[in-house]
């Protein structure tokens, strides 16, 4: 092969790969650990690593399409969302969970995701402990009682939801799926832990 067409190979290989990459705004394809310099002779073990990089990457691609994610390590699929598989410690406030999932490249579950997960691989996902509590991507303002006095001291205030399965909650029945939006943004709880989707 000319050195023209080794690098033209090269070149091209390694477009693809990005290209496909960047189209879904997220790098998923799987790690190349050679390095490659100009003018190198490509073997067959590095073009086999090119390949399988390319590979993974267009199943990553095809389960964004068709609704049916290959989820990262770490994560499991819940219908078209993946979550992670292991929550995060608890005592985080809202605001630093959402810092944490972004800084990741994901988000908090949403309320409805949250019950998929439940319902769906509630005990897989460790969901099922009644008593602990994961934050959502649910916010409110805290509102006035009719007299203008102050609830929670929160009033005006973002507040912030989360879930679980209720645990000595006064008025609620112990294993009911439970929901509040009543904790400020920036105050961390000792029973409300965090996952984060994609």
């Amino acid at each position: 092969m000319s050195s023209s067409k080794k690098l033209f190979s090269h070149g091209w290989v390694l477009g693809v790969s990005l290209g496909l990459a960047c189209s879904t705004g997220a790098v998923f394809a799987g790690n190349i650990a050679t390095t490659y310099t100009p003018g190198q002779t490509l073997t067959d073990t590095m073009m086999t690593e090119i390949k399988t990089a390319v590979n993974d990457n267009d199943a990553r691609v095809d389960g964004i399409q068709t609704g049916v994610p290959v989820c990262l390590t770490g994560m499991t699929r819940v219908g078209p969302l993946c979550v992670d598989t292991v929550r995060q410690a608890a005592s985080s406030t809202w605001s630093d969970a959402v810092t944490t999932c972004s800084t990741a490249g994901k988000r908090l579950l949403t309320p409805s995701e949250y019950v998929a997960a439940l319902n769906l691989a509630g005990t897989a996902l460790g969901m099922d402990t009644a008593g602990q509590y994961e934050w959502v991507d649910s916010v409110a303002s805290d509102a006035r009682a009719t007299d203008n006095t102050l609830i929670d001291g929160y009033a005006g205030r973002m507040t912030v939801g989360y879930m679980g399965l209720a645990s000595g909650v006064t008025g609620v029945t112990d294993g009911v799926l439970f929901y509040a939006n009543n904790i400020g943004y920036d105050v961390g709880d000792a029973i409300i832990y965090f996952r984060c989707a994609r």
